[in-house]
């Protein structure tokens, strides 16, 4: 039963932090937004106001893997300080994370960031679980239009979470079109290579679309901007577990 419980509570967490995987903004200065740049800390210190966040997904459409996210971003002159919460599970099981993060520019074309994660996990009859854990990045402007950057997370291999390692370009064709590859190593598991592109048919319309080879993965997303408000509503697709919907609301302070 022990051993249940356990296989539960990564397959939980990777729940939460797939969420963080790469996506097309994720290599880029220009095509920054809250959540994208926490996917990788290095970029909050790209931000240019104080902005606030928040995003829900239905994992597989199911009610029992729903990941809500509140996330808040304060660029200061010291570097950017952000914070987020994130919670997913059901009555028997449930998680909950706490990350706080920072990010400073290194010279004008580099910047640094790192986070602290927190997870109290919960499990119905076994009581609850801590646990402390950090990732980190670095963002690089090669040319005015060529991007790099790498991320670890849990690079201090706390027991029971997986280290994820992962790097990628981004190239800004335009001011309108980002093209974006990754690739992402997480402990245990083959390589996965993803394919990203994000593209604004006008300045208030935009089209993201991206491919990962493992697990087998298709997303699609469209995104609405209006002034300080940002709207995001996507789907991935997994050929054997279905769709999972869902939505993004920024607001630029």
């Amino acid at each position: 039963m022990k051993s249940i419980v356990v296989t539960i509570y990564c397959t939980c967490w990777c729940m939460l932090t797939i969420c963080a995987q790469p996506t097309a903004g994720t290599y880029s200065k220009h095509h920054q937004r809250l959540f994208t740049a926490l996917q990788n800390q290095a970029a909050l210190s790209w931000l240019k106001a104080t902005t606030i966040g928040v995003n829900t997904e239905r994992r597989f459409s199911l009610n029992a893997l729903s990941i809500h996210t509140l996330a808040i971003a304060f660029p200061t002159h010291s570097g950017t300080f952000a914070g987020f919460l994130k919670q997913t599970g059901f009555r028997a099981y449930h998680e909950q994370l706490l990350g706080l993060a920072y990010s400073h520019n290194v010279g004008g074309k580099c910047s640094a960031g790192m986070q602290v994660n927190y997870l109290n996990t919960s499990t119905l009859g076994y009581g609850s679980t801590h646990s402390l854990t950090a990732e980190a990045g670095t963002l690089l402007q090669i040319t005015p239009q060529l991007f790099a950057g790498v991320h670890a997370f849990n690079p201090v291999n706390t027991p029971a979470l997986p280290v994820i390692l992962s790097a990628g370009l981004g190239y800004e064709a335009s001011e309108s079109c980002l093209f974006s590859t990754a690739l992402i190593q997480q402990e245990g598991l083959p390589p996965a290579f993803k394919v990203m592109c994000e593209y604004a048919f006008i300045p208030q319309f935009l089209m993201e679309l991206d491919w990962c080879n493992d697990p087998l993965q298709r997303n699609m997303a469209v995104s609405f901007e209006l002034k300080k408000l940002f709207i995001k509503v996507y789907a991935a697709h997994h050929p054997q577990l279905g769709f999972s919907p869902g939505a993004t609301i920024i607001w630029q302070v």
